[in-house]
């Protein structure tokens, strides 16, 4: 750590989330991102903003409560309010506000974009092999192509990954619905794992 400044700063930081958190899973949080913290602490400028970012992300990792996330920088400038500021007392008051004001964004849009990445992975693992195919008989299979991802690489991976599975199955003919991409994709992974593609059966 730094300075005992910067641990005491910490210290009352730390203090000041765990009046704020709303849960046990919020005070978790608390104590596991105490190093991503001491970073915020520890640098300043683009690095701080980095930091900043980082700390937003833990928070959602440890699921967070947005109530304890938004009260982040209000509680460190809480926190630091006993602290010598340098200067001229109306600049240092506006410095910090516009520090506080950039801290708040990075935290934020951090947190927001790992919530939404996990939420993401979420729903794709529910289109993943096994949960998207349901079997017929001990050869046929049909398969939902929903796969919630428009990229190219994703849906070629995500194909291949249900192809080879559906192999192992020891199944030789598939009908399958769903997105075009998602169709399309997953007709040339079967193509190559050797599998008949049927066509949807309302369609026969």
């Amino acid at each position: 750590m730094g300075s005992k400044m910067t641990d005491n700063t910490l210290a009352r930081w730390t203090r000041g989330l765990d009046a704020a958190a709303i849960s046990e899973v919020d005070r978790r949080a608390v104590a596991t991102t105490e190093n991503a913290r001491a970073s915020v602490l520890e640098y300043s400028g683009a690095d701080a903003l980095h930091a900043w970012g980082v700390l937003g992300r833990m928070f959602a990792d440890a699921d967070a409560s947005p109530t304890l996330v938004a009260r982040t920088v209000h509680a460190l400038a809480a926190a630091r309010s006993g602290e010598p500021l340098p200067g001229a007392a109306s600049e240092a008051r506006a410095f910090g506000a516009q520090e506080d004001a950039l801290a708040e964004a990075a935290l934020l849009e951090a947190f927001v974009a790992a919530q939404r990445e996990a939420i993401e992975l979420r729903m794709a693992d529910r289109w993943r092999f096994p949960r998207c195919v349901v079997r017929i008989d001990d050869t046929t299979a049909a398969v939902a192509a929903s796969f919630p991802n428009d990229d190219a690489d994703a849906l070629g991976r995500w194909a291949d990954e249900v192809a080879s599975g559906l192999a192992k199955l020891g199944v030789r003919r598939v009908h399958v619905d769903g997105d075009r991409a998602a169709q399309a994709a997953l007709a040339d992974a079967l193509s190559v794992a050797g599998i008949d593609l049927l066509r949807p059966r309302h369609l026969r």
